[in-house]
């Protein structure tokens, strides 16, 4: 049976087993649910808690449980008397035969074994006996249940929960436990009238117990226990709470008094305290004492101090310090013993010397411990004098030093100076290295030089002496890279002379040997073939027309240099031996109008490869020979000849130096002939899975045809089909229908096969096209996708068109031009392209293809996914729009601007080579032409291009070349004509200055007579800038002109004379005889001045000639100005 208790709920039937409802006297409903269905329910039930003791019980009245006013064991004894069952031999006080007495023993494996043996004698029981079926085993029908906590379920009389009872002729139950007297409170019930007892254990532990006071106060059983310790530097406080009956205390303080009290606690109820009892702890050794402290030091004393520790009860006499010498594991010595709590150590110890200090205390009852170690170092002071610096590592330009750490006298030592003298410069020892590592390296050195240095360290206290001088060499340099040997002489065909310089750069030493290695002329190692201190060397007995490679390299102290670039020098060839005589290949049958011939080389190649053969064969004829081929490799077929004839060959080689001698005479013969290629076989389809093959018989060629050999294509190679002498063959195994077949045949005979006759095809009945199965993406940009695939099988009719479909997009249909002729002719390309035009940019499409003929439509092919995108433009055309002597000015011209509309907005970018041969981007931006300045006269330069948009840049142009001009000589200016004579004038001009320092300057004077129809002739050209021009007619009107001519340095790669641009021209009249007669007769030279006026109106200056033409200039503007609105008027 099992009870679940409920309050306040309403009833629940339970799905199995018994339920009761306990009605308290408060209104509670508590609700016990049994296990067993057919379980007679108690008469009585008793709760009880097993905390407190409390109990309620509950009678039975027509299945209703009530509270009874009282729990007394004679109204118990009563009803038990009353009921109990006549058929039980059990006792009325034995409660285990009930199965419900105790819940308590349902926990115990024990007596719940025997409370299911009881039951199974019960039942059988009442299955023997059928007298009374109420009574079912019960005994007493009371039930005793505990249940914790009930005083929150059930509220009892006051009087009961307290443990009192209502009646006092009440007996004693042995159930119950004694109850309190009535009008006694629960403080004075739990009061202790006896204090606990004292046991010292030692100086600093007690045991304080109160087992008396329990065993002989029955109501202080199940009490918990309050002790409490009094000090007289701490007041009352809890040491102890529990239900213990004793309790040691620990770590109390020697020679001290305690007190101590004890308080008993049962529900929450506390009782009075007991009275107190005193402890005096016994007194002690002084305690640890605290490690001493460090008040002052030197490099030579210490001052120790410090502090009391506790007395424990007996006043301390004296202190003891002993002191250690820094020797780990050495042993103490007094150093001090008396009550001061310092101690000065005078002993002269040295600087940064390590001492341990420990101290004791003693009093009246004895000497305590020794405290902790006290850990000290005396002051530091200045480094020892280091050892000098030692070499770790030399080079040619730096020095690796390291040394020793001095001893630091006890500071750590914070700074190392390394100084350095060079006795080059003569400025005496200076600092190069500073810091804390123990080495340094110094760099920048002189090479093959000696070099002193010294050391000293630094710490906080002072810095040491400096330590002995050393002095240390750097290694000399290997000598630098010498420059490649030159020829010296002609070169012949055994031998040659080269020659060379010794290099600039010696490495700091002499150059002590030359190095001259070489190979044997046919790519093997180098070999040493010279070693001195000449300059040049002769190679000899060396082969003809062999390259040799040469180098060299210097030798010195500091090694041996670089070898320079590897020369290479050919001895002259000369014309290769007789070759040998042609013979029949190996690798080929004789053939009867072929012959396949071959020879070996010659045995020598005369130094130079075998450039080449001549074939020469003999004329039956007239027996002289003739060349028939030129060849480059030493076989040939000759053809064109009769099947068993005899010819006669032979040879010659050539080389670069020339032709050799002529081979021995070879004769061969021809071999007997095969019968001639039959004619393609005849093919008749009687259905579509049967065909007849005839054909004809060739010419035999002087040999009988023994037999025929037919075969057709499978998988694009021929198998024999049929072997006999039959010309008929009929197939009907692996024949399919709308399919093509090809076949061929040759004929057979003792002396060999011909040749295979040409193809026969036949065509099964037709069908419509295979799928197409290699369907691929071959470009795709960003409005159109190029599709590529292989024609599928046409099943006997020539495909017409294809289908193409485009998801969600288009289906497309075209046609495919395949040729006109029958449905049996073969496609005419076995690869189909298709472009897709209008597609959107960016976009995933998904196409399939569907191939046509006149039979009908084949199956889709298998979707293939086609994503357009963005794609850069091509590189632009490039070109050269002006050249200059310091600029060009490049344009070009777009290809296409790709993008996703086709409009993208398109960048150039222009690189030029620059001296190292790299590009440089020389202009970036929109513009399709730019202007490259700052550029030298008559070089050429390289120059590419790219053009880019939002899709990225495009590929490089070819890279293309263009070459400034020349640079012409500046306009000659101050151009003047005067009059000498009648028929002579004098011209003059200002000099021009040279482009180029060292060039010549020279003037090109050229002359018009006007009014005879004539050009421009030369008069003059040289380097002077005055030219006296005689024999002129009279009265006559010249112009001049006159330009600078450059004249360049190195004729040999110089275009020539440049001309520069020819300067104004200028005009000048000669005098009339009239006029000069009468200047001679006039006396005052008045009629002259009209000649000299007409003289100065000749010689007008550029200024005067640009105001003339600006003036016309203005007049014309100003005229058209004026006419223009009449002439719209007039038009209108």
């Amino acid at each position: 049976m099992s009870a679940e208790l409920k309050s306040n709920m309403p009833p629940q039937e339970e799905v199995g087993g018994s339920k009761i409802e306990l009605r308290t006297s408060s209104g509670t409903v508590i609700c016990l649910n049994f296990s067993e269905k057919d379980q007679v329910l108690p008469k009585i039930v008793r709760l009880v808690d097993p905390d407190t003791d409390h109990a309620v019980v509950f009678r039975s009245d027509d299945g209703v449980y009530h509270e009874l006013d009282t729990d007394s064991a004679s109204n118990l004894q009563e009803f038990q008397h009353i009921n109990h069952c006549h058929h039980c031999n059990c006792s009325d006080g034995n409660n285990e035969q009930s199965p419900n007495a105790n819940a308590d023993g349902r926990k115990d494996e024990r007596q719940e074994k025997q409370r299911e043996k009881l039951q199974k004698k019960l039942r059988e029981r009442k299955a023997s006996t059928k007298e009374d079926d109420n009574c079912n085993g019960h005994c007493h029908q009371v039930i005793q249940l505990p249940i914790q906590g009930l005083k929150q379920y059930v509220r009892v009389n006051s009087a009961s929960m307290n443990g009192e009872n209502k009646t006092s002729s009440s007996k004693d139950d042995s159930t119950l436990e004694p109850k309190p007297a009535k009008g006694k409170s629960m403080s004075e019930e739990l009061k202790i009238h006896k204090e606990p007892e004292i046991e010292v254990l030692n100086c600093t532990t007690v045991k304080v117990s109160w087992a008396g006071q329990v065993s002989n106060n029955s109501h202080l059983t199940g009490c918990s226990f309050d002790l409490q310790m009094f000090s007289k530097t701490s007041s009352y406080s809890s040491v102890y709470s529990g239900l213990e009956n004793e309790f040691i205390i620990k770590d109390l303080k020697p020679g001290t008094q305690y007190k101590f009290r004890l308080q008993a606690e049962k529900d929450d109820d506390k009782g009075e305290f007991s009275p107190e009892v005193t402890c005096d702890m016994p007194c002690s050794v002084p305690s640890t004492p605290a490690q001493p402290h460090l008040g002052s030091k030197t490099k030579t004393s210490f001052t120790i101090k410090w502090m009391a520790p506790s007395d424990n009860g007996s006043p301390i006499t004296l202190y003891r310090l002993e002191w250690n010498k820094g020797e780990k594991g050495g042993p103490y010595t007094e150093a001090y013993c008396g009550p001061q709590r310092q101690f000065k150590l005078t002993h002269k110890l040295p600087p940064a010397t390590p001492c341990s200090f420990r101290l004791q205390a003693v009093n009246g009852i004895g000497a305590s411990k020794f405290s902790k170690e006290l850990k000290c170092v005396t002051s530091a002071g200045a480094p020892s004098t280091p050892t000098p610096p030692k070499l770790d590592k030399a080079g040619v330009n730096f020095l690796n030093l390291s040394w020793s750490k001095p001893e630091s006298k006890g500071a750590e030592i914070s700074e190392y100076l390394v100084e350095m003298e060079d006795d080059t410069t003569g400025y005496g020892f200076r600092v190069v290295y500073r810091g804390i590592e123990n080495s340094c390296m110094i760099d920048k050195l002189q090479r093959n030089t000696c070099y002193k240095f010294r050391l000293l360290a630094a710490n906080s206290q002072g810095k040491s002496k400096w330590s002995d001088t050393v002095m240390f060499d750097t290694y000399p340099e290997r000598p630098g890279q010498p420059s490649c040997p030159v020829l010296e002489g002609k070169v012949r065909t055994s031998g040659f002379t080269v020659a060379w310089d010794p290099p600039s750069d010696t490495g700091g030493s002499e150059i002590t040997a030359h190095l001259l290695e070489a190979d044997d002329g046919k790519g093997g190692q180098f070999k040493e073939v010279y070693r001195g201190l000449e300059c040049e060397y002769t190679f000899s007995g060396l082969f003809p027309g062999h390259l040799y490679r040469t180098r060299f390299a210097a030798v010195s102290d500091g090694g041996t240099s670089e070898w320079c670039n590897v020369t290479k020098f050919r001895t002259l060839p000369v014309v290769p031996g007789q070759a040998n005589p042609p013979v029949l290949s190996k690798t080929h049958k004789p053939q009867p109008n072929t012959l396949d011939l071959r020879w070996d080389p010659p045995s020598y190649d005369g130094g130079a490869v075998i450039s080449g053969y001549i074939m020469e064969m003999e004329n039956p004829g007239t027996g002289e020979f003739k060349e028939v081929l030129h060849l480059v490799d030493n076989v040939c077929t000759v053809g064109g000849l009769n099947p068993g004839r005899t010819y006669s060959f032979r040879v010659k080689a050539r080389n670069e130096a020339g032709v050799g001698k002529v081979s021995p005479v070879s004769h061969i013969t021809t071999a007997p002939g095969s019968p001639d290629v039959p004619r393609e076989p005849d093919t008749l389809c009687r259905s579509a899975a049967a065909i007849i093959i005839s054909w004809e018989c060739p010419a035999e060629n002087g040999t009988p045809v023994t037999g025929y050999t037919l075969e057709w294509m499978e998988d694009e190679t021929f198998i024999e089909l049929y072997s006999g002498p039959d010309k008929t063959c009929e197939v009907r195994k692996g024949v399919n229908p709308a399919s093509f077949y090809y076949f061929r045949v040759k004929a057979l005979s003792a002396v060999g096969p011909s040749l295979w006759s040409a193809v026969s095809t036949c065509q099964t009945p037709a069908a419509s096209p295979s799928a197409v199965t290699t369907i691929k993406v071959a470009q795709q940009s960003s409005s159109h996708v190029r599709l590529r695939w292989k024609h599928p099988g046409n099943n006997g009719a020539a495909i017409t068109s294809y289908n193409v479909e485009v998801a969600g997009c288009k289906n497309i249909s075209f046609d495919v031009n395949t040729g006109e002729g029958s449905e049996t002719e073969e496609e005419t390309s076995v690869i189909q392209e298709y472009d897709i035009t209008e597609l959107q940019p960016n976009t995933l499409y998904r196409i399939r293809v569907q191939a046509v003929n006149k039979i009908g439509c084949g199956p889709f092919s298998s979707t293939v996914f086609a994503s357009t995108g963005d794609l850069p433009p091509p590189a632009p055309l490039l070109e050269l729009a002006t050249p200059s002597y310091q600029s060009l000015k490049l344009r070009w011209t777009s290809r296409g601007t790709g993008g996703k509309t086709g409009t993208a907005f398109v960048t150039y970018r222009l690189e030029m080579m620059d001296k190292n041969g790299s590009f440089v981007t020389a202009f970036s931006g929109p513009t399709t032409s730019h202007k490259i300045g700052k550029l030298q006269e008559r070089t050429e330069y390289q120059f590419r291009i790219q053009a880019s948009n939002d899709a990225g840049p495009g590929p490089f142009s070819d890279v293309v070349s263009f070459v400034t001009t020349a640079q012409p000589p500046n306009t000659v200016k101050g151009l003047t004509a005067e009059n000498t004579t009648p028929s002579s004038l004098t011209v003059s001009w200002d000099p021009v200055q040279t482009v180029k320092r060292g060039e010549t300057i020279e003037y090109l004077l050229q002359s018009h007579c006007v009014g005879k129809d004539q050009d421009f002739v030369q008069v003059y050209q040289g380097p002077n800038t005055k030219f006296e021009y005689n024999s002129l007619p009279v009265s006559a009107e010249v112009r001049f002109r006159v330009c600078a001519v450059r004249l360049m340095n190195a004729p040999s790669s110089s275009p020539g004379p440049i001309k520069g641009v020819f300067s104004l021209v200028t005009s000048a009249r000669t005098m009339t005889p009239r006029k000069k007669k009468i200047s001679e007769s006039s006396a005052d030279g008045d009629d002259l001045e009209p000649e000299v006026k007409q003289t100065s109106r000749v010689s007008l200056t550029d200024k005067q000639w640009a105001m003339i033409f600006f003036s016309g200039f203005s007049l014309l503007a100003v005229a058209v100005i004026l006419l223009l609105p009449s002439l719209l008027g007039v038009s209108d």
